[in-house]
């Protein structure tokens, strides 16, 4: 057998999928050469649940730290160090290879597998090099050697770490041995695996007709023996993970026809191997195979004979090719001169599939025994598991007896409500199928005594009726006489997935003094009561004297004073500071099973280190309950000597340990992100001696709520329309450079309107070209970017106008910025207007000051539970099951849309948040479109207000949209511009400032004038 060193699943492995940790590791112990030291570590993490309904809730992960023993292997000149320990782990699992270096003076940096990447370096806190190489969920593909390179002035360093991947077998495949006519099995897996040729109707372990093969490896090659001539011929391979077997294709002419068709799958370029087996009493007879009628080369075909101690034989025919191509599909028919013909279907794939067939996805069971299966089709073999409240559980396949149906159960369910995910993949495809589960509940009742009525709260799946009854004695257990008047059952509010809050509750008469009575809450799991006894006599108090009564009085206050303080107190501190930004960790499909990432493990790199004694304080920008931002000055923080306006985001005085770990993880997360035009950029952070700053990029402007809602008196349809209000007179003003041909521009410095005659300069900007000839408007070159805002001048927003086009690049913007986002797997919950800042040309960029924002006193901020939330800009989903995806940001979207095309109107305005709110959302109720809207754009709102998920754009594709609507208005008023400067000055054309790849999403009328030059 040939043993391919790969990778794969193990079942019933104890790691799991976790999130991905960088952990500061310290080891006492190293080799040193001359002054280098070099440690190799492994950290993975292990989940040491066992799948208990605990576990299931708040699964237990540790870290695991293992030193690799990195040591000195001398070859010629060169410093090599290789782990005396191997690096095994599992598919799926998250992992870091970190290498420590105390190596001073570095060059250069490199890893190398299959490609050449640089390095990351950063320092640990004793000042040594540390580079970082991460998996997160680690797939086969990734198997092999890991080479890092480090060239420093000391000398030339090499660190070669192998990486296995632990795998059960895969399915065996068959191939002719070269130069025999013999047949060999191969079968993909990690550790090495065992071989078994079964000669049984089915590869059962129990079979008493095998050989078993376990001789040694020789060059990567198991040899084998086998029985050619035998009815069925399975090959089955195993290890410690699992066993998997394959039957060689046959089709034998003493055997009755199966149907349908018998099919052999390949992909192109595996191994075919067709048997036609035959056995007669006459020898003599022949038999071949063919494909499609036509007969087989020869040098692809070979045949065997045996003779029976009853004087027949048995004949067989192979056709094979070490490489299959799709020439080699098609029907192939094995003949007989002895024998009636049958047929079997070969199909050769230019890439595999995953045909997972439809089911019911939604389950409601109550205490019975319950098992999800998935159905499907696949080729080639699948790895899959199933995924639940954020851990992983090992997937069993099970075949059918034709080999072709594939199942899948999953039990473990714990009888808990829930999403679960099945997914699996090959190497040509991932597929998924969402299940939820709904288990039925009896009710959970409690009964508190208000102010003249009787409440009764229950808590089950599904929601509960209820009915009343009262006692005729005090203390009767049984409580008969059922109660019809004074009952008010409010509406059941789902509190999470299997969990209904019911509520209900009994006024009470004022003639009643002391009685005893029952609430009963009924649903199709059953029912529970709850009963009490009411007092409501008591003993008629003296008169208190006025000392008396005024010391009561003092006493009470205080008490209330002190209560007050105390509420006052908890209610404050239940809210956190949260950073709006979260970074993903996906172990299923984007819009299922996510695991936020916890920076808190993370390294901070101190190249983000900025000396906090350069920062020279201004105003403040914004302040809330948890901390503030500052406008400041850095020096020297782009470039030394240069004076930079930025941000700085601080806490506030005396936070507490978790605000401290929030913003450090914030800081962390946009170290990873990265930086983008469309987001508010990190320049830098002060964490050392003193107080945590992160100083941001400087957005002028404010954000873009009341950057919209001041503009509303300046706002105009279009440019055009201004251009014509004023008669053109500012293009009488301009001076055109007679020297310059091209890479001429115009930058527009225009304070006020009406526009005077010095408001004009030609400078050799990178902003719009000015073309004149009587073709008029002209395309850019083709290394020109989109600059959707500045389509007329470089400070355009001097201009003091707003117009449609303003608002539509506004759209895109954001859209580019939350596709960055998405990119880098974060998602923002919190994306709307007073989100999003506005700085110089009018550009956008989203950001996270979530704790300079007064939510205690921000209206657009509600208390839902134990949280305050942007209710009106949240997802159905994260509105009632606190499920946030990119997704769910991608609904906010649509409602930044509409608050931008209203110039700054608060969404849903007129509709208070209240129980009618929620219903109207439930029921898909979406807003009218804004009064600055066209169709196309509230088209783009409606998809992204999609109640499910699923069906809302990507912020790609959103993107896409808005770049074509924003080329066909732009293009609609450059053609108005021409036709209006023409009737004025014929010598002048505007140039719009597109990018290549958008000229294809302009009108031809725009296109035909591309390369028209200046006339004079």
């Amino acid at each position: 057998m040939a043993a391919v060193w790969p990778r794969g699943h193990p079942d019933g492995s104890t790691f799991q999928l976790a999130v991905l940790v960088m952990t500061t590791v310290t080891f006492t112990s190293a080799i040193k050469q001359n002054t280098s030291e070099i440690i190799c570590v492994l950290i993975s993490q292990k989940d040491e649940g066992s799948g208990t309904p605990e576990t299931l809730v708040s699964p237990k992960i540790s870290n695991i730290l293992e030193d690799l023993g990195c040591y000195l292997n001398y070859q010629g000149t060169e410093n090599i160090y290789e782990p005396t320990k191997t690096v095994e782990v599992n598919v799926f699992e998250d992992i870091e290879l970190r290498v420590i270096m105390n190596i001073s003076n570095i060059i250069s940096c490199f890893w190398f597998f299959k490609e050449s990447k640089a390095c990351k370096l950063s320092l640990d806190s004793q000042n040594r090099y540390v580079m970082s190489l991460a998996f997160s969920q680690i797939r086969e593909a990734q198997a092999g050697k890991y080479t890092f390179s480090v060239i420093s002035e000391t000398g030339n360093y090499t660190v070669v770490v192998p990486v296995l991947i632990r795998k059960r077998p895969g399915k065996p495949y068959f191939r002719k041995r070269e130069g025999s006519d013999a047949i060999e099995c191969i079968s993909e897996s990690y550790p090495q695996p065992y071989v078994e040729w079964i000669f049984c109707k089915t590869p059962e372990k129990s079979c008493p007709d095998k050989v078993h093969e376990e001789t040694g490896e020789i060059d990567g090659i198991q040899k084998i023996h086998y029985e050619l001539f035998q009815t069925y011929i399975w090959c089955c391979a195993a290890n410690d993970l699992g066993r998997e077997c394959t039957g060689i294709f046959t089709i034998d002419l003493n055997e009755r026809q199966a149907a349908p068709l018998p099919e052999l799958l390949l992909k192109v370029g595996e191994p075919l191997l067709i048997r036609c087996r035959a056995v007669h009493h006459n020898y003599k007879f022949r038999i071949k195979l063919t494909l499609e009628s036509k007969e087989v080369e020869q040098d692809r075909r070979f045949e065997g004979l045996e003779y029976q101690t009853d004087y027949s034989a048995i004949r067989i025919h192979y056709v094979f090719a070490s490489a299959a191509g799709r020439s080699d599909s098609g029907h192939y028919t094995c003949s007989s001169t002895a024998h009636q013909n049958q047929t079997a279907l070969v199909t050769v794939l230019e890439k595999g599939f995953i045909n997972i067939t439809d089911s019911k996805e939604d389950f409601e069971i109550g205490e019975e025994a319950f098992c999800f299966e998935v159905n499907f089709t696949a080729y080639p073999s699948v790895r899959c598991m199933w995924l639940s409240s954020q851990k992983t559980f090992p997937c069993k396949q099970s075949y059918s007896m034709d080999g072709r149906s594939i199942s899948s159960k999953f039990c473990n369910h714990q009888h808990r409500s829930g999403v679960y995910v099945f997914y699996a993949e090959n190497d040509d495809t991932v597929v998924t199928k969402k299940f939820t589960l709904y288990v039925r509940r009896k009710p959970e009742i409690k009964m508190q005594w208000l102010f003249k009525q009787i409440s009764c709260i229950a808590d089950s799946y599904p929601a509960s009726s209820w009915v009343w009854r009262s006692c005729s004695e005090l203390n009767s257990p049984n409580c008969t006489e059922e109660i019809t008047e004074g009952i008010h059952n409010l509406l059941p509010e789902r509190r999470s997935l299997g969990s209904w809050i019911s509520s209900s509750t009994l006024d009470v008469k004022e003639t009643a003094t002391n009685f005893s009575v029952e609430c009963c809450a009924n649903n199709s799991a059953g029912s529970s009561c709850e009963k009490n006894f009411i007092n409501l006599s008591g003993a008629v108090s003296p008169p208190l004297d006025s000392t008396a009564f005024y010391v009561s009085v003092g006493f009470f206050l205080l008490l209330m004073a002190f209560l007050f303080i105390l509420f006052f107190h908890k209610y404050k501190k239940q809210f956190r500071y949260e950073s709006q930004l979260q970074m993903i960790h996906i172990i299923g499909p984007s819009d299922n099973e996510y695991i936020y990432i916890d920076f808190r493990e993370f390294e901070y790199d101190l190249k983000w280190e900025f000396p906090r004694e350069n920062l020279e304080f201004g105003q403040v920008l914004g302040s809330g309950a948890f901390g503030k931002v500052v406008n400041a000055t850095a020096y020297g923080i782009s470039n030394a000597g240069d004076a930079v306006q930025v941000a700085v985001k601080m806490l506030k005085e005396k936070p507490d340990a978790s605000e401290k770990d929030a913003l450090m993880s914030e800081l962390k997360v946009m170290t990873h992100i990265g930086s983008h035009e469309n987001i508010v950029n990190l320049l830098g952070a002060c964490t050392v001696s003193g107080p945590i700053y992160l100083i941001f990029e400087y957005c002028c402007y404010g954000d873009l709520l009341n950057y919209l809602r001041s503009k509303r008196e300046e706002f105009h349809r279009t440019l055009a329309y201004v251009f014509k209000q004023h008669n053109f007179s500012f293009y009488h003003n301009i001076h055109l450079n007679q020297n310059s041909r091209k890479g001429t521009h115009l930058k527009y410095n225009v304070n006020a309107a009406p526009w005077r005659e010095d408001e004009f300069e030609v400078t050799q900007s990178q902003n719009i070209n000015v073309a004149s000839g009587s073709n008029g408007i002209v395309l850019p070159s083709e290394e020109d970017e989109i600059r959707c805002g500045s389509r007329l001048m470089d400070e355009e927003e001097d201009f003091n106008v707003l117009t449609f086009e303003d608002l539509l690049c506004f759209s895109y913007q954001v859209a580019k910025g939350m596709e960055f986002l998405e990119s880098k797997s974060c998602i923002h919950r919190d994306l709307a207007a007073r989100n999003v800042l506005v700085t110089h040309r009018k550009v956008l960029k989203i950001c996270d000051f979530g704790l300079a924002r007064d939510i205690m006193n921000d209206s657009n901020y509600i208390v839902r539970g134990n949280a305050r939330l942007p209710v009106k800009w949240m997802a159905p989903e994260s509105l009632f099951e606190r499920t946030y995806t990119m997704k769910s940001d991608v609904w906010s979207y649509g409602i930044l849309l509409w608050e931008i095309f209203s110039l700054g109107v608060n969404p849903y305005p007129g509709i208070p948040v209240d129980t009618n709110f929620y219903k109207l959302i439930r029921s898909g109720f979406k807003m009218d479109q804004p009064y600055y809207a066209t169709k196309d754009v509230y088209r783009v709102m409606q998809s992204c207000w999609d109640l499910d998920s699923r069906k809302r754009p990507s912020f790609s594709q959103l993107v896409s949209s808005l770049a074509c609507q924003l080329a066909e208005a732009e293009g609609a008023v450059y053609q108005n511009m021409k036709k209006n400067v023409s009737t004025h000055n014929s010598s002048i054309k505007i140039k719009p400032h597109v990018s290549r790849d958008e000229k294809s999403l302009l009108s031809p009328t725009v296109l035909q004038h591309e390369g028209s030059q200046v006339e004079k």
